[in-house]
């Protein structure tokens, strides 16, 4: 367990955890008000063989924050320093939701260092524009932001962070994580959603390692392959926003396959 101080005062908390002898590191990204501790099934899976990197992002459970920097490049830039510091090389960087954005530009700016990516239920698309009724992923965003900007903000945020977890799961471990994430300080939850105003396709258009795309609904592959030039497609049932979480066995035989090809 460690911190790296950012030079704008951010702590970065990270671990690097598993078999450091291993070969292939795989560096774990979280998601929007998530922290490192919801991997607990991939580092438990693949902590026997790999080198395990984890850490939370800016803001996030043990992380402090400036206040600034909660776009993906900066996000980017906070990853490659903490891989630095830990000095793992060859990764697999693996990102969630939310964090999606600062992987993808962690996998674009470092093609040494990253060998290839996982996406796990993110979101891949030109600039959304944030509250225009023609930009569906922006006007999805700007509604949640007013949300959590109103009287009852608290109410509104795990009404939203429940929908994230399939109902018919484990209820008890489910409602931990929604509790740690009511934790993440109301600034950083409507920066992080400010900062998902990014063109996440015109960042692909610069990927060259393979990726793996996750998701626990229909992804619209035609799309992505238009952006990604090395990509494949698994889906995950019986989940809902956390596929990696509800339903590890399924997410860790994906990403073990995946693994096996690079």
């Amino acid at each position: 367990m460690a911190t790296l101080k950012r030079p704008d005062g951010t702590q970065i908390y990270y671990q690097l955890v598993g078999n450091r002898s291993g070969k292939l590191p795989l560096v774990l990204l979280h998601g929007w008000c998530s922290n490192h501790e919801l991997w607990v099934h991939q580092v438990k899976y693949f902590g026997k063989k790999h080198p395990i990197l984890l850490l939370d992002r800016r803001g996030h459970g043990k992380s402090t924050t400036s206040g600034g920097g909660h776009n993906a490049a900066t996000h980017a830039s906070d990853i490659a320093a903490v891989t630095a510091a830990a000095g793992v090389k060859g990764v697999v960087a693996i990102g969630h939701a939310g964090g999606g954005a600062g992987t993808l530009q962690f996998i674009r700016e470092n093609p040494k260092l990253v060998k290839a990516g996982v996406l796990i239920d993110t979101s891949l698309g030109t600039l959304p524009k944030l509250g225009d009724p023609g930009s569906p992923f922006g006007n999805a965003v700007a509604q949640m932001i007013e949300a959590l900007k109103g009287p009852e903000s608290k109410r509104a945020f795990r009404e939203i962070y429940s929908r994230y977890f399939n109902p018919k799961g484990d209820r008890r471990a489910n409602a931990r994580a929604v509790a740690d994430a009511a934790k993440t300080a109301d600034a950083v939850k409507i920066a992080e959603l400010e900062g998902l105003m990014v063109d996440t396709a015109a960042i692909a258009d610069h990927i060259a390692q393979p990726v793996l795309w996750i998701t626990a609904g229909k992804a619209d592959q035609s799309f992505i392959r238009s952006h990604l030039k090395n990509v494949g497609f698994a889906q995950i049932y019986g989940a809902n926003h956390f596929p990696h979480f509800e339903q590890p066995g399924q997410a860790n035989a994906m990403i073990e396959t995946f693994l096996s090809r690079i």
